[in-house]
């Protein structure tokens, strides 16, 4: 399971403050967004215009900082600074994947040993 980090220290943000509260609800939901989807911080145009004021709050977004516009999408900047990506999260499911087989089959070999 992904994660969406947010630091602490948002409250008190510059680019937070400027965005305002609404934007950076905004930038929450994204963020969900793309951790669950694990696009690696581009945001689908279409998500954001399913908001109320989805375009208006994006741009206020952009001009904080915190987001750039590509074509009819959106990216976070910095993502891979604060967020895992695809690559990292389907690792460690690959990993969790393998300890697990290797467990079951302890248990199985334990079980015959008895």
């Amino acid at each position: 399971m992904a994660w969406f980090n947010a630091d602490d220290k948002m409250h008190s943000h510059p680019k937070v403050r400027a965005a305002g509260l609404e934007a950076t609800g905004l930038w929450l939901v994204c963020g969900t967004y793309c951790t669950d989807y694990l696009t690696d911080g581009v945001v689908p145009g279409w998500h954001v215009q399913s908001w109320p004021k989805g375009r208006q709050l994006a741009q206020r977004l952009i001009t904080a900082g915190l987001w750039t516009a590509e074509g009819d999408q959106y990216r976070f900047l910095s993502w891979t600074e604060y967020q895992r990506t695809k690559e990292q999260v389907e690792n460690e499911k690959r990993k969790a994947r393998e300890r697990k087989r290797k467990w079951l089959d302890g248990q199985e070999k334990d079980g015959e040993e008895r």
